[in-house]
Formats: structure tokens, C-alpha cells, sequence
């Protein structure tokens, strides 16, 4: 089983994991670590210890902005450890896929997939109703 662990700043990975617990159920190899509340400052620490605690196995962390502190103190942590894999802008449609994800699957095809996939990214809604839809079609 891969560890996943959810990380952002303020209480975006709290409340991303709750909106991914109503759709799937609660996930034991699940963390989430909110930083800069409640006291919550030492990313270092934080983070460091997350991935320890993570035990054996593959840990995937999956933070809320590429370039920002939170996602950068993991980038410290993947390169300390061969089994840290780190993917960045998370979202909710990614985060479904993941947790389904087979686990014969090597980490890092899985994770090259769901980067890649058009399921996990963004849409502008106003242009794809307007793209080739016909009036019988429906969403």
C-alpha cells in the first residue's frame, strides 16, 4: 500500500480530504498536514517528520502549490528519500484517482500518468459547451 500524504498551506489539505473522505470514505494510509495554523510554522519539522512516520513504502505527497513553502520543504524531502514521490497543484479529480489507483503499478508511471491525464486538469466550462456541442447534447 502507498502512504499518501496531503499537504498545504492553511486548511486546504483538511478540506480537500473531506470533500475526497464524502466521495470515497475514509483511506488509513491518508495524512494531511496543514501548515501555518494553529502554531503549525516549523515546515521543516513538520514535514520531515511526516515522511518518517510514513514508514515503508512508497509516500506520495501531494501539496497545493508548486514553488511554495510547503511544496518546497517536501522537494528536500524527496531528495533525501528514494521512496518520495511529489506531485504539486493538487486537485480533488487527482487526489480520486490516486487513492484508486492500482498498486501494482510502479509510483512513478502511476504518478507521469496522472499528471498527464485530462481527467486531473483544469476545464474552462464556457468553452467546451460551446465546442462542437449540439443542441440535443447533454453534460
Amino acid at each position: 500500500m502507498r502512504n499518501i500524504i496531503i499537504a498545504s498551506h492553511a486548511h486546504f489539505a483538511a478540506g480537500i480530504n473531506e470533500a475526497l473522505e464524502l466521495l470515497t470514505g475514509p483511506h488509513e494510509n491518508v495524512r494531511v498536514i496543514c501548515l501555518f495554523v494553529d502554531g503549525n510554522d516549523d515546515v521543516e519539522t513538520i514535514c520531515a517528520t511526516a515522511v518518517e512516520e510514513a514508514g515503508e513504502g512508497d509516500v506520495i505527497v501531494c501539496t497545493d502549490l508548486f514553488g511554495g513553502s510547503v511544496n518546497n520543504e517536501f522537494t528536500k524531502q524527496m531528495q533525501l528519500h528514494d521512496n518520495v514521490y511529489l506531485i504539486t497543484n493538487m486537485n480533488l479529480p487527482l487526489l480520486l484517482q490516486l487513492v484508486f489507483a492500482d498498486d501494482d503499478q510502479p509510483t512513478a508511471d502511476l504518478l507521469r500518468e496522472l499528471a498527464s491525464s485530462d481527467d486531473a486538469r483544469v476545464k474552462f466550462v464556457n468553452d467546451l459547451l460551446t465546442e462542437g456541442v449540439d443542441d440535443d447534447d447533454e453534460f
